[in-house]
């Protein structure tokens, strides 16, 4: 039994070795905004911008854009200000989505629910082999909230398990975010 112990012990090495690190997940939360969710970033290297969200309908709106790039998969949260506008929600979530996937290759598209909130999941091919990206949107307190993952040319893994993890890791319950979730700071 003691000769099997050597060549495990030399293969989990090796494995440990080959195996790429697995970068840590940090919760953030936002209680001004009702969200939270979660993506393998520290605070420090999370990239936080204030940018200007124009459609037909909704018209030139405020939006905030929280994003980083880890492992050639960039992650970003988008909230879009669109509250004096609440009334139309509808055609305004229509609209982000399909800005969303505008000029790019359709893969999926299917409607679900996040904590007693419907919204969409799109995935897409980016042109020019330019990636792929999934997305979801939702509509919440007047503003367009959506996570979206963009798997970069150079990672090439499409079907990369990560970015599932972000996007499903959206809630709108506060008391469901962990107690050491981050406060996300509003660009001013």
């Amino acid at each position: 039994m003691r000769w099997m112990a050597l060549p495990v012990a030399a293969i989990t090495g090796l494995f440990a070795l080959t195996t790429p690190a697995a970068a840590a997940w940090h919760g953030y939360i936002s209680h001004p905004l009702g969200f939270a969710f979660a993506l393998p970033a520290t605070p420090n290297e999370l990239k936080i911008e204030k940018t200007n969200y124009k459609g037909a309908v909704a018209g030139t709106d405020d939006a905030m854009v929280w994003s980083t790039v880890q492992d050639n998969i960039e992650y970003k949260v988008l909230v879009v200000d669109t509250t004096a506008q609440a009334r139309q929600s509808a055609t305004l979530l229509g609209e982000a989505e399909y800005i969303f996937q505008d000029g790019k290759k359709l893969l999926m598209d299917s409607f679900g629910r996040v904590d007693r909130h419907y919204g969409r999941k799109l995935t897409v091919d980016l042109p020019n082999n330019g990636g792929r990206r999934i997305g979801c949107f939702y509509f919440i307190n007047g503003r367009i909230v959506s996570l979206q993952a963009t798997v970069l040319p150079a990672n090439g893994d499409y079907d990369n398990p990560e970015i599932a993890r972000f996007i499903d890791s959206i809630t709108f319950f506060p008391e469901r975010a962990a107690d050491d979730d981050t406060e996300l700071p509003l660009q001013k």
